[in-house]
């Protein structure tokens, strides 16, 4: 069984991916799907994956670091 996480994750990987590539080749005008290996070969996939924890990390998960948790404690 696969997790919600992940397969989400692989979305947003390879539509971040896109836009990376799409960025950095606007110039030629070249507006087809770039295929994973392409992605792979240009270093995106690498960031995108980066970029999609990331994101998902601020959208789903509140965590605070220790000095944000001091500085509410103090607040209080």
């Amino acid at each position: 069984m696969k997790s919600d996480f992940w397969v989400r994750v692989r979305q947003l990987r390879r539509e971040i991916a896109i836009e990376l590539y799409m960025q950095d080749h606007k110039e030629l005008e070249v507006f087809n799907t770039p295929e994973e290996l392409e992605l792979k070969e240009g270093g995106y996939w690498g960031k995108a994956k980066v970029l999609a924890l990331r994101k998902l990390r601020l959208e789903e998960f509140t965590l605070r670091t220790l000095k944000e948790s001091r500085r509410e404690e103090h607040a209080v």
